[in-house]
């Protein structure tokens, strides 16, 4: 079931409870858009109380600071951290700055919400519905 959105896709499968979410290419003048769409993440998960996450950052870009990158990042982890959800996995990008971002936003939240990165899209979902 696709969750209309217009800035990025939402795809939520209800039958092993995962929000696929395709991630946004962040750039100075894309901000408020990011905003927003974290927003609709956010309330996507609490909407269908969704347990698991897999997003998928391969394909987008990030032309903003690491310093901003990170602050956003965080407090989407924060964010979700007050919701119901249970497993976020990401697919990795090739940047190790932005995986750095993504562990340290991963502590912020460890015991309210397990996280894990893949380079396979098969491993994080295999790894996401299992018990």
């Amino acid at each position: 079931m696709i969750i209309p959105n217009k800035f990025l896709k939402l795809d939520y499968n209800p039958t092993y409870d995962v929000l696929f979410v395709e991630w946004p290419n962040m750039h100075d003048y894309t901000m408020p858009e990011v905003t927003y769409i974290i927003d609709e993440v956010i309330e996507a998960v609490r909407s269908y109380d969704i347990k698991r996450i897999l997003t998928d950052t391969r394909q987008s870009k990030v032309t903003v600071p690491m310093e901003e990158y990170a602050k956003i990042i965080n407090q989407l982890a924060l964010q979700l951290a007050t919701t119901r959800l249970q497993k976020f996995a990401k697919l990795n990008t090739r940047d190790a700055d932005r995986e750095a971002v993504s562990s340290n936003a991963a502590a912020l939240v460890v015991g309210s919400i397990t996280y894990s990165s893949f380079d396979d899209l098969d491993e994080a979902v295999a790894w996401l519905i299992e018990s």
